[in-house]
């Protein structure tokens, strides 16, 4: 189980749309319809400001992004009606259909996004045919809404063709950030990321127990001295291989080193844990036969041994370290390897 992650730039736009959005219509709609006696409308607005308001206070408290991109969503569909519908500030409220698609595509994936901008364009065609029948009073005749909703969709086209290469671009960029190029597994920075996470979700709730392993291959360098780099890589390759095979999709697997992997198993029991690591090293003992290749593992459980992250991996090392200065015929000292 990979932590959900929320980037940075998207955190900050949240707070950030959420308070330019406030604030301009709490200037430029509330205090307008105040002054011009349009009472209903402007308590209709300061009501939205408010439930915006309280959206990102959730926000600010869960960091439930998707559940709080969609009330925005939501939020300005009401908005760009009631605009539409009543004509704004001088019949100028059309003209604020333009910013849906940005937002809706910046906030939400390709085909969602597609979804929402639909179904504003049904809304307002709703809205107008209520108008037509007289139910409702709507402002704009069907030749302005007619050019407008013509602009809008050369804007979506525009919204959707840049979304969709944004979006590759960023797949690319996040597998280049996160992944070890050679094995395929996550990369260190990735793991240290996620096992930070590990700690403050078990500081905050240690109802859950969580165990990090340490692995470390024995007479790997030998593989490169006496077969090469290339039968190295290939070594390491179907190293990675075996341990993803042998452990839950939902564990974190990564390689930190040359021939050093970390693995985050969640909800661990630590005896089991142990059992399928002298499995592994059996498997990998087995394959690697030739190359007198084995593997050396520590493993420590969070919370019950400890919440503070160095210490967690210096208990780790050190008992990896221990399995391996138990063994027989491993060429291999501590300095030798640093």
């Amino acid at each position: 189980m990979t932590l959900p992650e929320i980037p940075l730039y998207r955190d900050r736009f949240i707070y950030a749309f959420s308070f330019v959005g406030i604030s301009s219509t709490l200037i430029f709609g509330v205090l307008q319809h105040l002054r011009a006696g349009n009472y209903y409308s402007a308590l209709f607005e300061l009501f939205l400001c408010v439930v915006a308001f309280v959206n990102v206070l959730y926000y600010r408290r869960t960091k439930d992004y998707s559940l709080t991109s969609k009330v925005i969503l939501v939020i300005m569909v009401v908005v760009l009606s009631f605009l539409a519908i009543t004509g704004g500030l001088e019949g100028t409220g059309i003209y604020w259909i333009y910013t849906f698609p940005l937002l809706a595509f910046f906030m939400r994936p390709i085909k969602e996004a597609l979804a929402w901008n639909g179904g504003l364009v049904l809304l307002l065609l709703f809205f107008f045919w209520l108008g037509k029948k007289g139910v409702i009073s709507f402002y704009y005749s069907w030749v302005s809404l007619r050019q407008a909703l013509g602009a809008y969709l050369a804007v979506l086209m525009l919204s959707s063709f840049y979304s969709f290469i944004l979006n590759s671009l960023m797949k690319k960029l996040e597998v280049r950030a996160t992944v070890d190029a050679l094995t395929g597994l996550h990369n260190r920075a990735f793991v240290f990321d996620v096992l930070v996470k590990v700690i403050a979700m078990v500081e905050r709730d240690g109802s859950r127990e969580y165990c990090i392993a340490y692995l470390d291959l024995d007479n790997f360098k030998r593989v490169n001295d006496l077969y090469g780099h290339g039968e190295g890589d290939m070594v390491l390759r179907e190293v990675a291989r075996i341990l993803q095979e042998n452990f839950r999709s939902g564990d974190v697997v990564g390689r930190v080193g040359g021939d050093e992997f970390i693995v985050i198993v969640y909800d661990c029991r630590k005896e089991a844990l142990l059992k399928r690591l002298e499995r592994i090293k059996r498997i990998i003992e087995t394959t690697f036969r030739k190359y007198g290749l084995s593997v050396s593992y520590g493993v420590v459980a969070v919370p019950s041994e400890g919440t503070d992250i160095n210490l967690i991996l210096k208990l780790a090392d050190e008992r990896m370290y221990e399995m391996k200065r138990g063994k027989k015929g491993v060429n291999y000292s501590r300095e030798e390897k640093e």
